[in-house]
């Protein structure tokens, strides 16, 4: 996602090749296991649970089969983590509208369909913020599409066609990225203000006004501030101030 740190030259983005030889499986089942079952079992978890809870250990027990044999298939966790992203940026891509030529109108609808995105997959969000591989590019399995890489591609064409410069539209990706990623985040861990209203007055109240003017003065807005508003009024003012970068078409 945000472009602040890339995969290392140590990490290419095509990658999967099994190495050794496929371990033993019983069973007609177990037999019939292929990388796409293995991702495909990795999503529900990522869907249901937290991208944490992917595991090599946790999927070979849901398939009834050796983590040995998830290895064999995913090469690594990084692989396995990468796919499950992959798939997680797939969706997220088929929730964008086609542009209307309008970049505020589609650089609106790219955050919302984004954040609705993210906060369908516990955990994701907190990764993409906490997390340095992955966020952008995905180590993908030969003729797999890289969608991390498609949705990169998605928002650079919006920008490239409203006329920003390369490097002003380089920093309102980066900034849009931070600002969904951060929302997103807050709807994922429940830290809005307005879902804390009752310990924010509560501890105020032990304090004086005299003592502690400006905390009194934002409280009770504070605490009534949820994150839909936030996102809302958020969006427009980051991008009022983009717009302001835009060299006016002749």
């Amino acid at each position: 996602m945000p472009p602040s740190k890339m995969l290392p030259p140590s990490e290419p983005s095509v990658s999967t090749k099994r190495v050794g030889r496929r371990p033993k499986a019983e069973g007609s089942k177990k037999a019939d296991l292929s990388r796409d079952a293995v991702v495909l079992c990795a999503v529900a978890i990522a869907k249901n649970e937290s991208l944490s809870d992917v595991s090599m250990v946790r999927l070979g027990r849901e398939l009834g089969v050796a983590a040995g044999l998830i290895h064999y298939y995913m090469g690594s966790r990084d692989g396995l983590i990468s796919a499950v992203i992959n798939q997680a940026f797939k969706e997220r891509l088929q929730l964008l509208p086609l542009f209307t030529g309008d970049w505020r109108v589609d650089a609106e609808a790219f955050a919302r369909a984004s954040v609705e995105s993210l906060t369908q997959w516990p955990g994701m969000a907190t990764y993409v913020l906490t997390e340095n591989r992955f966020r952008l590019f995905q180590r993908v399995a030969p003729g797999e599409t890289d969608y991390g890489l498609a949705y990169f591609d998605h928002i650079g064409r919006m920008l490239k066609n409203a006329n920003f410069s390369g490097p002003n539209a380089a920093v309102a990706y980066h900034l849009l990225m931070l600002f969904i990623s951060v929302i997103a985040a807050e709807k994922e861990n429940k830290q809005a203000p307005g879902l804390h209203a009752d310990f924010i007055s509560g501890y105020l109240a032990r304090h004086s006004e005299q003592q502690y003017p400006g905390a009194m003065f934002l409280a009770a807005p504070f605490s009534g501030i949820e994150s839909d508003t936030t996102f809302e009024r958020g969006l427009s003012v980051l991008l009022d101030g983009i717009e302001l970068w835009r060299t006016p078409s002749c």
